[in-house]
């Protein structure tokens, strides 16, 4: 993360549990869990999910008051 300047909040769990819920979603012979968050004005999680959701965020927009003509 240093290499690449990252620059927002991380957290790492190495531990075990984290492991065992992750795994599941290994992909492409790696570790790797996208995980999507849909944050209102207030800074409170609307919605949140592991990779990809397809009409998922159309969803979340939906609880935030957004429709597709605006």
């Amino acid at each position: 993360m240093k290499e690449n300047k990252v620059s927002f909040p991380n957290v790492l769990d190495s531990s075990e549990k984290a492991w065992e819920v992750t795994s599941k979603y290994e992909t492409l012979g790696m570790s790797a869990v996208p995980m999507t968050y849909v944050i209102d004005r207030e800074g409170k999680i609307v919605d949140a999910w592991y990779g990809f959701g397809e009409g998922r965020i159309d969803e979340a927009l939906k609880k935030l008051g957004f429709t597709e003509e605006e």
